[in-house]
């Protein structure tokens, strides 16, 4: 459902940077999706179920934010199960159902490029947000791994959308995947 935010991988794969690419030097245009807030969120949520002439209480939709805090495919999931079913708690349950089995499943692919992808994520989820904290914790359950290593695991996670770094930390960009995470 929520495509990783691959953009980095693309342009390594497109070779937009490499003068040798026949794409170098094209114009082009990037289209970045960032979660919206939570007012724009609850609005979003508003106004599709107001198309589709629904009435949804103010307390349904804010849980709604609250559970899946702006990421546009979540809440396009949820508005979709909610308008063909007419019952809340399932459409809910069902778009975390759908999200848990899609993370998982990309999650079971990182871990077959390298284990420490998900270890690395399931520090982060954890609150271990500094590198240090990191490289502790992925040595911890893997073994050894050196500074160059765990700093091209680290951009390659930031390159597929995976995570951001801010003021020096490391957080999961989607809660959802972060809530993940933390389930195990």
């Amino acid at each position: 459902m929520e495509l990783r935010g691959e953009v980095g991988l693309l342009h390594d794969f497109l070779g937009l940077d490499d003068y040798s690419s026949p794409l170098y030097g094209r114009i082009y245009e990037e289209v970045e999706v960032k979660p919206f807030s939570r007012e724009l969120s609850r609005e979003f949520l508003r106004r599709g179920f107001n198309e589709v002439d629904m009435s949804v209480s103010k307390e349904e939709i804010e849980t709604a934010v609250e559970e899946l805090d702006g990421i546009p495919g979540w809440l396009v999931e949820f508005g979709f199960h909610y308008w063909k079913r007419g019952d809340f708690e399932r459409a809910l349950d069902m778009t975390m159902r759908k999200a848990r089995a899609l993370i998982r499943e990309e999650l079971l692919e990182l871990e077959k490029r390298s284990r420490r992808y998900s270890l690395i994520l399931h520090a982060v989820a954890m609150g271990l947000t500094s590198w240090s904290m990191i490289k502790e914790y992925v040595e911890a359950k893997a073994g050894p791994v050196t500074n160059a290593r765990l700093s091209e695991l680290l951009r390659n996670l930031k390159k597929m959308g995976w995570i951001t770094r801010e003021n020096r930390k490391y957080r999961i960009i989607d809660p959802v995947v972060e809530r993940v995470l933390r389930e195990g």
